[in-house]
């Protein structure tokens, strides 16, 4: 049986073209795409977040060892997305993997923008303001370094310079003179 099909003119009057402009903002990111379709952002220096975005999933873990700085930078950028009301607070768990943490955020479009272009632009936030935390937290830390290997002039003494004790601390090199009721020698 054939299908048949009329086209009917409609008058140009009847046409209406109406145009929103679209609220663009452009972010670069170093993001990769899985076979399965998740998104890796790799920007953090610590931890790796994947959006897994058919199952409405935000996924952080460590880049290498687990650390306390680890576990911290995951706490702050879930307490970022939780503030900026893309995960919900009770979403928030430990993950199947070791020291992840795991949230969810709703797939459903509801307003005007797609959900995972607003996962995305917080994260793209969160990156920013925790890369300029993160570079005073390194230049402190190597400043310190720095003054511990690689101390002034003023602050070090060369090797000799001031002379040596007999005895030195509060425990004698051989022992006590008198014993314990135990004979216990420190």
């Amino acid at each position: 049986m054939p299908l048949a099909l009329a086209v009917q003119p409609t008058p140009a009057d009847d046409l209406k073209l109406v145009v929103k402009e679209k609220n663009v903002k452009k972010v670069s990111l170093a993001i990769r795409k899985t076979l399965d379709g998740n998104l890796i952002v790799q920007d953090h220096h610590t931890i790796n977040i994947i959006v897994l975005p058919e199952k409405g999933k935000i996924l952080a873990f460590p880049k290498g060892e687990f650390t306390q700085d680890c576990y911290t930078d995951q706490d702050q950028l879930f307490q970022y997305l939780i503030s900026s009301g893309v995960v919900t607070p009770d979403s928030v768990i430990g993950g199947n993997i070791y020291g992840s943490l795991e949230g969810t955020f709703n797939i459903e479009k509801t307003g005007e923008e797609e959900p995972l272009e607003v996962v995305i632009l917080n994260i793209s936030n969160f990156l920013n303001k925790d890369k300029q935390e993160y570079s005073v937290r390194k230049k402190f830390i190597d400043d310190l370094e720095k003054d511990l290997l690689q101390p002034e002039e003023e602050e070090s003494t060369e090797l000799g310079e001031i002379p040596q004790e007999k005895f030195k601390g509060s425990i004698p090199k051989y022992g006590f003179p008198t014993r314990g009721i135990y004979r216990y020698n420190y």
